[in-house]
């Protein structure tokens, strides 16, 4: 049996992988899951999501680079023409990054991970003897670690709380609301109104220091 001879392409066809160019063809091509390009001088790095609606993007720390989420239906030419509409965005909340706490986490040294250690071991249990009596709690074992995903953890079946050193980089009041919050979780494991009223008769600012840990 002979081989099928090979078909001609077609004119104007467009180079092997071009996925905007097969696009434009008419063709449904499904471009690679995720990359990396430089728009505008902006290092990007995208995401192809089934399920996704909306083109998305966010500037990452600690090195402020751009990370897109794309529907599959989004070519490469509209992302790139999106990031370059939010250049000045992009560019500020770059600026913002710099000097950040997420920044300087990420950057710091082992030496400075021990001093947000000392800090944090030094001034936790002093707001523990302030809150607990007043809460009506027990707490047991303090353990401080630094954690990346949460800002600290309780257990309220043994009263143990562990709280993130890197709260150190923070005003204050943010490790204040912390210790108030995971103590709060020794009456209430959940975050829903009871836990709240909680938060607002020991802690009425509560929610400006969330908000600090937010931004």
């Amino acid at each position: 049996m002979s081989a099928r001879p090979t078909p001609k392409p077609f004119a104007g066809q467009p180079r092997l992988f071009d996925y905007d160019a097969l696009s434009a063809h008419g063709m449904h091509v499904e471009g690679p899951d995720e990359g990396l390009r430089f728009v505008a001088g902006f290092e990007v790095r995208f995401t192809r999501k089934r399920g996704v609606r909306t083109l998305r993007i966010r500037v990452v720390p600690p090195d402020g680079h751009v990370e897109a989420t794309l529907p599959w239906h989004v070519r490469f030419a509209d992302m790139e023409d999106f990031i370059r509409s939010k250049a000045s965005w992009i560019e500020e909340q770059q600026r913002a990054l710099q000097g950040s706490p997420q920044v300087l986490a990420e950057l710091a040294g082992e030496d400075e991970k021990k001093m947000w250690r000392q800090v944090v071991a030094a001034t936790v249990p002093v707001l523990v003897e302030r809150y607990a009596p007043l809460m009506g709690v027990q707490v047991g074992k303090l353990a401080y670690r630094n954690m990346k995903s949460r800002w600290g953890s309780c257990q309220p079946s043994t009263g143990r709380i562990c709280i993130n050193t890197r709260l150190a980089l923070y005003p204050p009041e943010c490790l204040e609301y912390v210790v108030v919050h995971e103590l709060a979780h020794l009456l209430e494991p959940g975050h829903g109104p009871r836990f709240k009223a909680i938060m607002d008769t020991f802690l009425p600012d509560w929610r400006h220091a969330r908000d600090l840990l937010k931004a």
